[in-house]
């Protein structure tokens, strides 16, 4: 794991404060491209792979969500449609081979 990610989220009261300030700015996710949205979510999923208190998880959670959300708005319907047809010929591919 990354030191940037430590430092960012370390352990104790210090990621309790992250977190916190994290869902105040949550508004921010409105000016952040897909590709800034996406690295961000990464994150909270590493996160959310940690031990967390009770609380911490529910705040992660609550990020998580709120990143998902904004994801699928920020995605345009075209790019959607590419990606589903993407995922869906992998998916084929992968049955084929597995046959």
């Amino acid at each position: 794991m990354s030191e940037h990610f430590h430092a960012k989220y370390p352990l104790g009261r210090g990621r309790d404060a992250a977190l916190k300030r994290e869902v105040a700015g949550i508004d921010s996710y409105y000016e952040l491209d897909e590709i800034q949205l996406v690295r961000r979510y990464d994150e909270f999923h590493t996160l959310e792979q940690q031990p967390l208190l009770d609380d911490q998880r529910q705040l992660v959670d609550f990020v998580i969500k709120a990143l998902l959300t904004r994801i699928e708005y920020k995605i345009s319907p075209s790019f959607r449609h590419q990606l589903e047809e993407e995922a869906q010929q992998t998916n084929h591919q992968q049955e084929h081979i597995n046959g």
